[in-house]
C-alpha cells in the first residue's frame, strides 16, 4: 500500500462513506451502538439488531434504485436505514421520502396483509446541521393535522446533526464520527473497532478497495478540467469496482447518469 493510501486511511473517519460501510459491515454489534445512541436520546425504544447489510440495492419495478449506505434489521423484523450525507440540499427531503417508501416495497411480501409492514427507520446523519437550529437531530412524523396526534403509521425519519457536540449520547456520537482515531473516541466498542483499522495490518487490508476508490477520486479530481475520455475511464474503474453508486460516481466524475449507465451496460450486456 503507497504512502498517500496510508495517509488516507490516516485520516479518514465515520462521515466518510466508503469507511463508514467498510467500519459496519459484517457484525451487527457496530452498528447498533449507533443506533442505540440515537434513539436512547430521541425516545425510541432500544432494538437488538440481528443482521446487517451495505451498500443493499432496493428498488421498484422499472423505478430508480437505491443504495444504501447500512440497513439493519432487529430482532422484530423492523428495518433501520442509516445514510452519512457529507453535502446537505433541499433534495434530502424527498430523498428520506423515498427510501421509506422502499424500505415498505421492498419488506412486504406479495401474500402478506398491510398490518404486516415492519416499522421503519430512516436516519441521515449529516455531516452539517441541516436545519441551523443546533438541536441533536430532527426527527419527521406524520401525524393528524387537526389535532396534532401521530398518525402511527410506524414510518420515522430522523436527521442527526453531524455538528452537534452536547454532553450526551448524541453529541458523543457526533464526536467519535467525525475522529481520526480511537484514542479521540469516547464509545469503546467504536474505538475498538477504529483500532483495528487504523492501527493493525489485517485492518488495513481490509480497507485496501477504499485505496483504490480514493485512487480514481484523486484523478478524477486532478482532471476536472480535462478531457471527456478522462472521466470516462475513471468512471469505468469505479463502475468495476462496485463500491459506489452512479449517483456517487456521477459527483465525483462530473459525468450524467445517462452516460454511466452505458458504461455499466457495457461490463454486463444483455
Amino acid at each position: 500500500m503507497n504512502e498517500q493510501a496510508l495517509e488516507y486511511i490516516r485520516n479518514i473517519r465515520l462521515i466518510d462513506d466508503s469507511f463508514f460501510e467498510v467500519f459496519f459491515k459484517g457484525d451487527p454489534k457496530y452498528i447498533e451502538v449507533v443506533i442505540h445512541e440515537i434513539f436512547k436520546q430521541l425516545g425510541h425504544p432500544l432494538v437488538k439488531i440481528q443482521e446487517v447489510s451495505v451498500q443493499e440495492d432496493l428498488n421498484a419495478l422499472d423505478k430508480r434504485t437505491v443504495r444504501l449506505d447500512a440497513l439493519a434489521t432487529d430482532e422484530e423484523g423492523n428495518l433501520i436505514n442509516i445514510e452519512v450525507q457529507r453535502s446537505v440540499s433541499p433534495v434530502l427531503t424527498k430523498r428520506a421520502r423515498y427510501h421509506s417508501a422502499l424500505l415498505d416495497t421492498n419488506s412486504l411480501e406479495r401474500s402478506s396483509g398491510f398490518d404486516a409492514l415492519a416499522e421503519t427507520y430512516v436516519i441521515f446523519i449529516t455531516e452539517k446541521d441541516y436545519r441551523g437550529k443546533g438541536l441533536p437531530a430532527y426527527q419527521v412524523e406524520r401525524m393528524y393535522l387537526e389535532d396534532k396526534t401521530p398518525f402511527g403509521d410506524g414510518t420515522h425519519i430522523i436527521f442527526v446533526n453531524g455538528e452537534y457536540r452536547g454532553d450526551d449520547a448524541i453529541g458523543n456520537l457526533m464526536n467519535d464520527f467525525f475522529c481520526t482515531g480511537a484514542d479521540q473516541m469516547k464509545n469503546e466498542v467504536l474505538a475498538d473497532r477504529m483500532t483495528f483499522f487504523k492501527e493493525t495490518e489485517e485492518g488495513q487490508r481490509e480497507l485496501s478497495g477504499i485505496e483504490l476508490v480514493i485512487d480514481a477520486r484523486g484523478r478524477a479530481e486532478g482532471r476536472a478540467e480535462g478531457k471527456t475520455e478522462g472521466k470516462t475511464e475513471v468512471a469505468a474503474k469505479l463502475i468495476q469496482l462496485g463500491q459506489m453508486s452512479l449517483e456517487m460516481i456521477a459527483e465525483v466524475s462530473g459525468l450524467p447518469i445517462e452516460e454511466l449507465r452505458k458504461i455499466q451496460r457495457g461490463f454486463n450486456p444483455a
